[in-house]
């Protein structure tokens, strides 16, 4: 096991949500922690919070937006300025709706609206991948954990934009593992499903699903990653809930018939791909 004591990581999107989680995750296992985010004042709370956890020495919140090609360069520089490697990326960073976060049909969706998905979701992993890669190749190994969702997996309806930035971020964590592999460097994708974060309050009057994880599971399971053994092949872990209430949350509009049939359909295609 490889453990995260003493690694350097970088987490984008670290100020809320999952990215805020496995900043802490971290830092409490003894990892040097650069959380990155576009807030200032959540980055000072960030900031002050990791401090807490692991001394000012040891953590560094920078300001960026991984949309911005000299944001992400400037995130790498800077990492390697204050802790002289980079062995960790955890590319958190994403936003479920653009514009005013309004649920709307593909039809209606501007393309600004799609252009700021994609960008944050897509374009952002894409930079921040490629901005580690050199300290990573220089050193001889490191690991990269991209956020993609259960979205990536199943389209939903709204969430033309986002589900379409989460299956390519599914695509691109592939091809580099594939790439990234010859100089130690493992690549994986963390589909995480209903959890609780604050995209849940952009669903308007969608129910909830009937069983939503808090969002620590979700950095438990990037320390397991970032900890298994090097001759693990592990990559597109999804993590849902154990249980859900089938007559609960967003099943409730679905009849009982049309619940078994979901079931029916769906639990023998899962069981196929074991």
């Amino acid at each position: 096991m490889k453990g995260v004591a003493g690694r350097v990581a970088i987490v984008t999107g670290g100020t809320v949500g999952i990215g805020r989680q496995v900043c802490l995750a971290l830092a409490r296992r003894g990892a040097r922690v650069v959380a990155v985010g576009r807030s200032r004042q959540r980055l000072e709370d960030i900031g002050r919070e990791l401090a807490a956890l692991a001394g000012d020495s040891r953590c560094l919140a920078l300001a960026g937006d991984v949309r911005r090609e000299q944001d992400v360069e400037a995130m790498a520089a800077e990492t390697l300025a204050r802790f002289g490697r980079i062995d960790i990326l955890v590319a958190a960073a994403g936003i479920l709706r653009g514009g005013d976060g309004s649920l709307r049909l593909l039809k209606d969706m501007s393309l600004a609206e799609w252009d700021e998905v994609l960008d944050t979701n897509l374009r952002g992993v894409f930079l921040a991948n490629r901005a580690v890669l050199p300290a990573m190749i220089r050193q001889g190994g490191g690991d990269i954990v991209n956020l993609s969702s259960t979205s990536g997996k199943k389209g939903l309806a709204f969430d033309s934009a986002y589900c379409a930035s989460k299956f390519a971020v599914i695509g691109l964590t592939e091809a580099l593992a594939v790439e990234a592999a010859r100089y130690g460097i493992r690549v994986r994708s963390l589909l995480p499903g209903a959890i609780e974060t604050g995209m849940w309050n952009q669903n308007g009057p969608l129910p909830r699903p009937g069983a939503i994880l808090p969002v620590e599971r979700v950095a438990e399971m990037v320390i397991w990653m970032l900890a298994n053994p090097e001759d693990m092949d592990l990559d597109g872990v999804v993590i849902e809930p154990a249980a859900r209430g089938l007559h609960s949350g967003w099943l409730a509009h679905h009849s009982k018939r049309s619940q078994e049939a979901h079931l029916c359909t769906v639990v023998p295609a899962r069981i196929g791909r074991l």
